[in-house]
């Protein structure tokens, strides 16, 4: 398969998924903006908050994706998609399949994450993500849970 034939197939797969997170967003900001009641006791109130601000989050990484997905489209339409902004060669058509958004070859991304300059803004906040699930599941436990 050509370079051509591969790029026409990631330009549908990034509008494919472009498509997707849109829904994806609509419906998490659906639910994180959706009504209380104002008949939740605490508990629920508080639970009701904690999935606001999970679907919050959500809804900011794919928006942040989305946004990525956008420019890599733009890049097709001007004929630059696939060219590393770092080094100026062509990014591998592998790594394009695994990762259609990217703007950089592996050995350019690595560079700019040895010195610090890779878009730290990106990365999600896994840490409240699983702090909310250990507490919505009832099956873990962590030390802090019980009484010593």
């Amino acid at each position: 398969m050509s370079r051509k034939d591969a790029l026409l197939k990631l330009h549908a797969k990034l509008v494919a998924q472009r498509s997707e997170l849109q829904h994806q967003i609509e419906d998490d900001l659906g639910l994180a903006y959706s009504d209380d009641d104002g008949s939740n006791d605490l508990g629920e109130a508080s639970n009701f908050v904690e999935q606001t601000e999970l679907h919050t989050q959500l809804a900011a990484l794919e928006s942040r994706e989305l946004e990525k997905i956008d420019l890599a489209i733009l890049q097709i339409r001007h004929g630059k998609y696939g060219i590393c902004e770092g080094c100026q060669k062509p990014i591998p058509i592998a790594r394009l399949q695994m990762l259609p958004f990217t703007l950089c070859c592996v050995d350019c991304q690595r560079h700019q994450e040895d010195d610090g300059n890779a878009d730290n803004h990106d990365a999600p906040n896994w840490g409240h993500v699983l702090e909310y699930e250990r507490r919505n599941n009832q099956h873990e436990y962590s030390l802090g849970d019980f009484e010593l």
